[in-house]
């Protein structure tokens, strides 16, 4: 039996046609968060050639977010940090914090970077074969504000030396208000 590909050789010149659309959907989506964010107030800073910066002020604090788009994966993801990186000596207290804030989440999360003590709210969505909507932008980047806004607050407190448990309790009835 002759070893044969599946397919025939792949001209390197001419993309795929689900590739060519998805790099379509993917570059039809940078133009249509360039100009929400532009828009609705965001002032918007590029980073490379599929991101920006903002920043947020609000209840919590000011923190600056990031609106993310990877072109090829048809995906975008907000990210908001907070402003200060935990202290070394508060990481593990912080994480508890974290996990147990995250717990229930049905989206978005929350990290910690155990070496830097960067803290951060995320929320991505893939947006593969479809048109990515202002009013999805407009739900991720919300999404991504509310946990930081929610949550930074205790992550403070905890980095002050409130014990997580206690924490979370208390962003968590805040938030209900």
């Amino acid at each position: 039996m002759s070893e044969q590909p599946l397919s025939g050789p792949q001209d390197e010149a001419q993309p795929q046609p689900a590739a060519a659309r998805r790099h379509a959907n993917g570059a039809r989506a940078l133009a249509t968060l360039s100009r929400f964010l532009a828009e609705e107030g965001w002032n918007p800073r590029p980073v490379g050639s599929a991101a920006f910066t903002m920043e947020y002020r609000g209840e919590a604090g000011a923190f600056e977010l990031r609106a993310e788009l990877l072109v090829a994966a048809e995906q975008l993801v907000i990210t908001a940090m907070a402003p200060e990186p935990v202290p070394p000596p508060r990481r593990a207290a912080a994480a508890e914090y974290l996990i147990r804030a995250g717990w229930g989440l049905y989206v978005g999360a929350l990290q910690l970077d155990l070496d830097s003590g960067a803290v951060v709210a995320s929320c991505g969505l893939d947006f593969e074969g479809e048109p990515l909507s202002p009013r999805l932008i407009r739900n991720a980047l919300a999404a991504t504000v509310r946990l930081m806004e929610v949550y930074l607050p205790g992550l403070k407190a905890v980095i002050a030396g409130a014990d997580p448990r206690s924490a979370v309790a208390q962003a968590e009835r805040r938030q209900s208000l």
